[in-house]
């Protein structure tokens, strides 16, 4: 079965999200499902590897760096023999494209 694995800095993006939404705007609810919806998403996107090949190609970024957006962020991934290696998750606002994430 084809897997979603996360990065270490990943998972901190997911973490700066959380606290982004949940404290800074003081919608914990809202945070709550605004990361379950990026994980599912990257579960969606690794369950379809075999079959597609989602988003847009940024070379920039690291070999074989993909851009897929959902929502406000962008999940910046990778295909991998297991499904995708998910290396970070951006903010749409920022300038994510300015330097290597991977």
């Amino acid at each position: 079965m084809p897997q979603a694995r996360r990065t270490e800095s990943a998972e901190a993006d997911l973490q700066e999200i959380a606290f982004q939404i949940a404290v800074r705007d003081q919608r914990p609810a809202t945070a709550d499902r605004a990361i379950d919806e990026l994980i599912e998403r990257c579960e969606r996107l690794a369950q379809n590897s075999e079959h597609s090949a989602q988003g847009t190609s940024a070379p920039e970024l690291g070999d074989n760096v993909r851009l897929l957006a959902h929502r406000r962020w962008v999940i910046v991934f990778r295909y991998a023999a297991h499904g995708v290696d998910i290396l970070r998750f951006a903010d749409g606002s920022q300038d994510y494209m300015s330097g290597k994430l991977a």
